[in-house]
């Protein structure tokens, strides 16, 4: 560019110490103002993929038995870890395969071992784990380095609890809608299962809710909504021990608070036994309500100031 200049410039005549003095004038420039050569530009780490500040490790060296061989590693703000006898080491955004072989090559660049032996294992990585809640016996932290199946996930942390709801909710970690995912309990239909879970999200088994069996029930009281995929109105009066004796069988009903309002849905149960109507489901919180019959009672006390009468006159016969 300066020789360009001067070739539009005859009445300067170009000489080589005149050219040489405007190349150190050119250079001295950004000195002479106060700046300093801009650093190179770098991509920006998706914070969201890999290591992040804060994440602890746990490498083992087998080259350098003075140090113990186990060194207990924190990511710093600045996406690095310190490595002895090779310095500070970039990992964010790196997986622990990749941030493992990072850490070899710092050493062998340092010509400190000629082929280092490093094992990389990763404590805690809040972009590299699933939490697991809601209805397990041992809520846990799942290390997941990529993306896994929903059975994966599960089989991590052990046994459901016995009052799960088999609705998974998989909140995931790009902010996007939590995922609602039914699971088949009787193992047939794995296709729940299958549902993809990736590092970074959260996984809430959903908790089973209660029922309230209320009125003629042999054993009246709060029951957990419990079924094979769902439970229906049947199952609930067999979970409170079925009607007793004085029960209304015709005027069933459910109570069910809908958007603060209170439904109801009368249900026949002489007719669900015979299968002549729909076996409604039951919803968390909804009262199942079976109520007195009066005709029984007044029967039943017929019926027994009937049999008093004739235990009295067999009593006066036998006299």
């Amino acid at each position: 560019m300066v020789l360009e200049s001067y070739r539009h410039r005859p009445e300067v005549k170009l000489t080589v110490p005149k050219l040489l003095a405007e190349l150190a004038l050119i250079a001295l420039l950004p000195c002479a103002a106060g700046g300093q050569p801009a650093p190179p530009q770098t991509a920006p780490t998706d914070s969201s993929v890999g290591l992040t500040p804060g994440d602890t490790l746990t490498a083992y060296f087998l080259d350098f038995p003075e140090i113990g061989g186990k060194v207990d590693l924190t990511v710093s703000p600045g996406g690095n870890i310190f490595i002895p006898y090779a310095g500070f080491v970039k990992v964010a955004g790196l997986t622990p395969d990749e941030a493992q072989q990072a850490v070899i090559n710092a050493l062998e660049s340092k010509q400190v071992v000629r082929s280092a032996q490093v094992e990389l294992t990763v404590t805690q990585a809040r972009n590299l784990s699933v939490m697991v809640v809601g209805a397990v016996l041992v809520p846990r932290t799942v290390p997941l380095f990529s993306p896994a199946p929903l059975s994966y996930v599960l089989a991590q942390v052990g046994a459901l609890s016995p009052q799960v709801n088999y609705h998974v909710l998989v909140a995931h970690r790009d902010g996007s809608a939590p995922q609602d995912v039914e699971l088949d309990r009787t193992g047939t239909d794995l296709r729940g299962m299958n549902t993809t879970v990736n590092p970074g999200d959260v996984v809430s088994v959903v908790q089973a809710g209660n029922f309230f069996a209320l009125g003629e029930f042999i054993h009246p009281g709060i029951y957990p909504i419990n079924g094979t995929q769902h439970m229906t109105l049947l199952q609930a009066i067999t979970a409170a021990g079925g009607p007793d004796l004085f029960a209304g069988l015709s005027k069933a009903r459910i109570l069910r608070n809908v958007n603060g309002r209170r439904e109801e849905i009368m249900v026949d149960l002489a007719k669900l036994h015979d299968g002549k109507v729909a076996d409604p489901l039951i919803q968390t919180d909804d009262v199942v309500f079976l109520p007195r019959s009066n005709l029984k009672v007044v029967a039943n006390s017929w019926l027994n100031s009937s049999l008093y009468a004739l235990g009295l006159v067999n009593v006066v016969k036998n006299y």
